[in-house]
């Protein structure tokens, strides 16, 4: 009788164990496309069996099973996996962003082009040498000023891009330091939640599931690494420095840098934007990540470009100047033309500009353009051809690069480093695609896999039932049939 009663109780626990574990596998079925999510897998174990005793006081041999249980519900997560995921985060994130602000580069200075600066460069000294070829004509002379002017303002165009981009690059990480720092809390606030049903016995699977991805997601923003401690929660680091610990999260602060071509006060010092800890002031270590990559590309690659072009209309605007004083215009003993500058460049507004005295529109006169060495020689043009011939002169560079050389290095090597950029991009994406599929195959769910799980639970339930009608009428037989004859 108890062993039948015991037959009874194996069945039952068999049907629980089995249903649970059906539940297990429609949980992973629910969530087969839900991000992040790590498959569960029941464990199943038997549980302890014991030893017949006959009323002699004789044992029977061996023990009988009494059904089985499961004891866990399993997430079927590797660490290591998933640590890999999150270094190639860093450093697919730091690229992105380097690429993209550098994209941008490229689109403020718009190069290779027939109708960009270089052109524009090309045609002003094209313009230098017809005039020393007809000084005496107003309408060559008017072509110049108009060349300059185009010129002049490709310059500045190119030199207020950069400076607008430096500030939209700002934003931009503004924005993800907002970000940061609300993943940041949203992990402390997961690693509580964690602590606290850990320590009552139960396993917050999806709490673990939804901080994995806020950390992933972390990781593309910027370096982090991360580990789990004893409660199970998650440490949180930036560099050297915690930035969530336990329930506690710190907080990031972003102090935008010196803008290139801001006009500074005596004694002042140029500084780059940075990310700073809001307790104390101290710099982050923002070495990676999308981050990383946008404090590189507008502290070191736009502010350097700008001070390249900036050099470059500087020094353009000398060379042209300090040759054009020592000239003469038409009727210069009417109108005094000898040691007027022909470019004027504003270096509180960082603009060039074509002299005003020199431009119709200004109500200059185009007749003070000096293409003589000498007063009232109306047909020299030999300032001009002077003029002309700083297109070849090595003036750039520590005087090893004309204008134009100097010009198309910047821009190739904008050209090169968005390339590379990119290509690291590419390269890092398929290596986080590598080890994210490597995470598919151990934590993904499988529908198909999932179906014959069902199938296996289901039919071992289907048993257990019917264990369970056969024991019934057992019992049946027993209580009811016992000792009834001549039926």
């Amino acid at each position: 009788m108890r062993s039948t009663f015991l037959g009874l109780e194996t069945a039952r626990r068999a049907l629980v164990a089995q249903q649970r574990a059906l539940e297990v596998v429609g949980h992973n079925i629910a969530n087969a496309g839900t991000q992040g999510y790590v498959r569960r897998e029941p464990v199943l174990a038997a549980t302890p069996g014991y030893v017949v005793e006959t009323g002699a006081g004789f044992k029977r041999p061996g023990t009988v099973g009494t059904g089985v249980e499961m004891v866990r519900i399993k997430r079927v997560f590797d660490g290591f996996v998933e640590s890999r995921i999150r270094q190639a985060g860093v450093s697919l994130g730091f690229w992105e962003g380097k690429s993209d602000a550098l994209s941008q580069v490229e689109a403020v200075f718009g190069e290779p082009s027939d109708t960009g600066l270089a052109d524009a460069l090309t045609e002003f000294f094209a313009a230098w040498d017809e005039l020393s070829k007809r000084p005496e004509s107003i309408a060559v002379r008017t072509a110049l000023v108009e060349q300059a002017k185009t010129l002049a303002s490709y310059f500045n165009n190119e030199l207020s891009g950069l400076r607008e981009l430096a500030r939209d690059l700002d934003e931009g990480i503004a924005t993800r330091v907002d970000e940061i720092n609300s993943l940041a809390r949203e992990i402390a606030a997961q690693n509580k939640e964690i602590v606290r049903i850990t320590a009552i016995g139960n396993d917050p699977a999806d709490l673990k599931d939804a901080r994995d991805v806020a950390i992933e997601r972390l990781s593309r923003l910027i370096n982090i690494s991360a580990f789990e401690t004893q409660d199970g929660s998650v440490v949180v680091q930036v560099g050297s420095a915690e930035l969530v610990r336990g329930d506690a999260a710190s907080e990031l602060r972003f102090e935008s840098g010196t803008l290139p071509g801001e006009a500074l006060d005596p004694g002042a010092t140029e500084l780059g934007s940075q990310i700073v800890w809001a307790n104390d002031g101290s710099p982050v270590e923002a070495t990676g990540g999308e981050v990383g990559g946008l404090l590189q590309a507008r502290n070191a690659d736009v502010t350097g470009y700008y001070k390249d072009v900036e050099q470059l209309v500087t020094t353009l605007a000398d060379e042209v100047n300090q040759l054009h004083k020592d000239g003469y215009g038409i009727d210069d003993a009417l109108t005094p033309t000898h040691g007027i500058d022909f470019f004027v460049y504003d270096a509180g507004r960082r603009t060039l500009s074509v002299n005003p005295d020199l431009d119709p529109d200004a109500g200059g006169d185009v007749a003070k353009v000096a293409a003589a060495a000498q007063p009232g020689l109306v047909g020299d043009g030999s300032v001009a051809l002077a003029i002309a011939g700083l297109e070849d002169a090595l003036t750039m560079g520590g005087d090893k690069v004309s204008f134009g050389g100097f010009y198309q290095q910047i821009v190739a090597d904008v050209g090169t480093c968005a390339r590379q950029a990119a290509h690291m991009a590419q390269v890092h994406d398929a290596t986080l695609q590598q080890y994210t599929n490597n995470k598919d195959s151990i934590s993904g769910v499988s529908i198909d896999e999932e179906m014959v799980n069902l199938m296996r639970y289901q039919r071992a339930y289907e048993a257990a039932a019917r264990l369970t009608t056969a024991i019934d009428e057992m019992l049946d037989t027993l209580i009811n049939g016992t000792g009834i004859v001549g039926r």
